[in-house]
Parts: C-alpha cells; structure tokens; sequence
C-alpha cells in the first residue's frame, strides 16, 4: 500500500526541526520494517511566507513510500516517534499537523498545496477535506495549526523543484562554525562539477548555508543535482559531532509562487505577480523604494527594499515605465495591502525627456531665465534676448530591459535568487527549475 506522511509546526525556539523530525521518523520506519519501497525524496516544501498564523519558517515535509506491514499499526508508532521528538526538543504539541494518506490520494490535495502556496487555508477546509476522504486521510495527533502545512506538503505535484542537503549535529555544544570549514564552504559553489548554489554570498561576503538558532541543523546545502550535494558534503568533510543527513526535493528557489494576478486581486496574504504602469516612485529613508503601479484593473503600492538588492534597479524606473513585479503581499496599518517585492522585471522603458535652456551665443554659458515672459539671461556676460527657446532633449536611462532578482543573501527560500539566472542576458540557466517565463 502507498502511504504519504506530512509533518509540520514539529519545531520550536527552543530547539528541534520539522526536518530534523522526519530525518528521525525515516530512519525509525526502515529500521522497524515499515517500508518496503520508497517512491521519492522526502519533501521539503516552503508555503505562503505572508500568512501571519504560518509555522516557524513556513516549511512543511512529507514522505512517500510503500507500506510493508499492516497499516493499522502504522499510526502509532509514528505518532509515537513525533511524540518522542517533542518531549526530547520540548516542542508544543498543539502546534503540530502530522497527516497521514493511503492510497493515491494525495493527488487529491495538489489544489491544497497551491492555495496554501499562494493564499490563505482555513482549517476548516481541512475538516471538509478529512470528512470527504472517506478513511484516506488522517490526523492522528488532531486538527492543529499545522495540519494545512502537513497536507499541503503531501500535496505538492514536484513539478519545479531543486535540492537541499541538510547535515544535522549530534551536540549543541559546538558552534556550527568550528564544524564546517568556512574557507572551503565559500568556495563550494564555485565548482560546477557540485551544481550548488547560494552556499555564500559573494555580494555581500556572508555565509548562506549555516542557519542561525537553536535547531538541530548545522548546515543545508542547496543544488540541482543530488549527487553533487554529496561529492560538496565529502568536499567540505563535515565528520565530527554529526548525527547524519538527508537530501529533500524542494520548491526552494522555484519562484512557484509567482502567479499572475490584477492588482484587485493582490490581497493581503497572498502571493503573485502583477503587471502594470509606473505611475510613481519614491525613494525612503534607509534605502528602500516605494513604487505604485497601476494595471489597468486600480493602483497598487508595492516597496522594493533595500536587503534584495533590487533598490537601486526600482530607483531608476520613472513614471510611464511598464514592469513586473512579483512577491507577496502584506498588510500595512493605515495602508493596506502591500506588495514586498522579490523579483522585478523591466517590460519597457519610457523615454526620458528633459527642457533644457539655450546657450548664450557669445560665451557659450547656459542661460538662465529672466523671469516669466521676459527671455533669457546670461549671468557671465550679461547677454540676454527674448528669441532664444528652450529645447527638448531625450535623456539616456541606466536600466534595460529584462529580469532582476535578488542576490542569495536577499533572496527568500521561494525566492529565485541570482546564481540561477543569467544575468547579462536575462535568459535563465537551463537547470531543473525550468525556465523562468514558465513562472507567469
């Protein structure tokens, strides 16, 4: 029998991992008989990071496989492994979705995976969803917060995904840098033979790869290829103080997130992309840009902040330019719905044109007006006349056309972060992640 498990909400601040949490159910289902065949890698699935009531991290995993023995003592023992795991890394019960699936339903719950990628999912959908399966999904440990991550993370069709190799540490004693070799794990991503990417930032000189916080986890390595996640593990020669690891198909770094939406559709709490006129643009204190677009369907404020690295592209567009911006949309006190953005494209530029005032004929100096309908002056030679106009003049613009999106270090976990897109060309590389006009 085909049986998913999805987990989410197992972490807390004060310790544990929902990874960490299936790295130990895994390892306690193969050891105890229960699998007989494995159909994919266990997933680690990121959701709607603008949801205020998310989990810790908004991440949720799930994993497929054949059950080999009776599946009436599968449910115990799993939640009595995730129970285990809570009391050992004082995690809160209440918070955390276990869901388990039999059979092929989980293909049921694609549109479950989408909307709590893009939206918001009420539990009580959930309740509808147990209700109407009929026995093919259960919620052992209850309709918790989590319960909408664990379903949606069975749910996930793996169409557009990359990979991550999470290390996890035996002793929280050791600081994560005096395991890892911080000279080698900069340089990881250089060698293509690897094809990981945002292990550090080059951009700002800071490693990506070492998570901050209490969890379990001493490093996660992000590729395209498993196989080259292990040959950068055995590279960088992690040993000591190491429980184990384990590699997740992810959407990390898929931007599949990026649904087209009209701006009456941009509500807080959702995710998307919109497409529009420049209608204004306003550089704040601290670096970041505010700019409003308008797309035909009403306006939209949307800010460009300074962390992604993309202000100073959002603080050369002028009005009339026509962009893409995709991201997600919080909600702002006094304000409203606002668009966080995290990846923005130049569709056209608008010609600049700017008045510029003549030159005097007989020094060469640019003239100055003499007041309202009184001409010109020259204020080095005293030259002045009333026949002289200004003229027009089109100004160059420092932008073009094409796709800009964050460096690693800005880059969110469904966010497409730089090293895979080409930038001089704005043509994406050919990796798994396809290309990006499949995202809109």
């Amino acid at each position: 029998m085909k049986v998913s498990i999805g987990i989410d909400g197992a972490d807390s601040p004060r310790g544990g991992c929902t990874t960490h949490t299936l790295y130990r159910l895994f390892k306690e289902l193969v050891k105890e008989g229960y699998v007989e065949r494995v159909l994919d890698y266990p997933y680690l699935v990121r959701l709607n990071p603008s949801v205020p009531f998310k989990t810790r991290g908004n991440g949720a995993v799930a994993l497929k496989f054949e059950l080999r023995k009776d599946p009436g003592d599968l449910v115990p023992f799993v939640v009595g492994v995730v129970e285990k795991y809570l009391r050992e890394f004082s995690g809160n019960v209440d918070d955390v979705g276990l869901a388990i699936v039999y059979g092929d339903y989980d293909r049921e719950l694609s549109h479950i995976y989408y909307e709590a990628l893009t939206d918001y999912v009420h539990r009580s959908r959930i309740e509808g969803l147990v209700e109407g399966s009929n026995g093919r999904l259960a919620l052992p440990m209850g309709l918790s917060r989590g319960c909408v991550g664990a379903i949606a993370a069975i749910g996930w069709s793996a169409s557009k995904f990359t990979y991550e190799l999470l290390v996890y540490r035996s002793s929280y004693l050791t600081p994560r840098e005096a395991l890892v070799d911080l000279g080698k794990l900069a340089s990881v991503d250089l060698n293509p033979r690897y094809r990981t990417f945002c292990s550090f930032d080059p951009e700002v000189g800071r490693v990506v790869a070492i998570p901050r916080g209490p969890d379990p986890v001493i490093l996660g390595l992000r590729g395209l290829d498993p196989g080259g996640l292990i040959e950068a593990l055995e590279y960088l020669g992690i040993s000591k103080y190491v429980e184990g690891w384990i590699i997740f198909k992810t959407n990390q770094a898929t931007g599949e997130h990026y649904v087209p939406r009209a701006s009456r559709d941009m509500k807080p709490f959702r995710t998307g992309c919109i497409a529009g006129e420049v209608t204004s643009v306003r550089s704040v204190v601290g670096g970041d840009v505010e700019l409003k677009v308008d797309d035909g369907f009403g306006s939209l404020v949307a800010y460009v902040f300074k962390e992604t690295g993309l202000s100073k592209v959002a603080r050369s567009l002028v009005r009339g330019d026509v962009v893409r911006l995709c991201g997600t949309v919080k909600y702002w006190e006094g304000v409203g719905g606002v668009l966080h953005v995290e990846l923005l494209e130049v569709i056209d530029i608008a010609e600049l044109h700017v008045k510029r005032n003549p030159r005097c004929p007989s020094c060469g100096a640019r003239l100055k007006s003499a007041g309202r309908d009184k001409g010109f002056k020259c204020v080095k030679c005293g030259y002045k006349t009333k026949e002289l106009k200004p003229s027009i003049q089109l100004v160059g613009r420092d932008i073009s056309r094409g796709f800009y999106v964050p460096s690693c270090g800005g880059a969110k976990h469904l966010t497409i972060p730089r090293p895979l897109v080409d930038i001089d060309t704005h043509v994406p590389v050919q990796t798994l992640v396809g290309r990006i006009s499949d995202f809109y």
